[in-house]
């Protein structure tokens, strides 16, 4: 009732944090074997690893969750497509 009434508080920093870090977990256990050096993976031992460790592909994979987890949020409090 309390949503549909538009009396609601939510918290949700800690799992915004959480999904963050979920992210990155997801993202190094996906490319474990390309993030031991710079060169050197399954591909091949002189094959580079730079478009796996550069921080903005790890970074990305961090705000793509929390973009995912803050959706739930916008669907649970019923704020979808409220803008159109």
């Amino acid at each position: 009732y309390a949503i549909e009434a538009v009396v609601i508080k939510m918290n949700i920093d800690t799992d915004i944090q959480w999904a963050a870090w979920d992210g990155i977990r997801k993202f190094e256990a996906k490319n474990h074997d390309y993030l031991q050096g710079q060169i050197g993976n399954p591909e091949g031992p002189e094959k580079p690893n730079k478009k796996f460790y550069d921080p903005r592909v790890w970074l990305r994979a961090s705000e793509q969750s929390a973009v995912e987890r803050l959706g739930e949020a916008f669907a649970d409090l019923k704020s979808t497509n409220q803008l159109q």
